[in-house]
């Protein structure tokens, strides 16, 4: 091998080195450090507290992460050990609402149980928890309970009741506060 020839070897031979020490160190998480990127999440593997995106990455969900869903685009990152972390979904139309709250105003005539369906302002992933309440109410209405029942999550029934000693009473624009969760 005449001097060029081993040169022109030695150079191609660094150069081939070059290019795959870049391609290890891109696709290694310990050599690169950590990284995040957007995924969409394709299963929830609930009993894990996981999620696996559309590209088949498993994703553990952090505590901030509530009620993953098919189809949501989340943020991924990745550790330099290797392990991918997600943080939630990412924020697109009215989001995710935890928490919604709101008044029905409720009016019934001569009966002792009296029923409204209340729509929440932003669907739920999942059905939530409601709890209701008569926020006033004068005379015999002072006395009424009230629950909620039948819950989806867009809706749920607002039920109101009498007690059972009472007699048939008659309430206009009586406001029902509500709260309904998923936390």
């Amino acid at each position: 091998m005449n001097g060029r020839s081993a040169h022109r070897a030695a150079r191609d031979l660094v150069g081939a080195l070059r290019r795959q020490t870049a391609r290890v160190g891109s696709e290694t998480p310990s050599v690169r450090g950590a990284d995040w990127r957007i995924a969409v999440v394709a299963s929830v593997n609930a009993g894990a507290n996981t999620v696996t995106t559309e590209d088949g990455i498993v994703v553990r969900r952090w505590e901030s992460y509530i009620a993953p869903a098919v189809g949501d685009i989340i943020g991924i990152t990745q550790s330099g050990g290797g392990s991918w972390g997600t943080w939630g979904r990412w924020a697109a139309g009215p989001g995710l609402q935890a928490i919604q709250t709101g008044t029905a105003l409720m009016s019934w005539s001569a009966v002792s149980v009296a029923t409204m369906t209340v729509t929440f302002p932003v669907p739920f992933p999942t059905t939530p928890r409601v709890f209701v309440n008569l926020a006033s109410g004068d005379g015999a209405v002072a006395r009424w309970s009230a629950r909620g029942y039948q819950k989806t999550p867009t809706s749920f029934l607002a039920y109101v009741s009498a007690p059972a000693s009472a007699s048939t009473t008659t309430g206009t624009n009586i406001p029902v506060d509500w709260l309904a969760t998923i936390l």
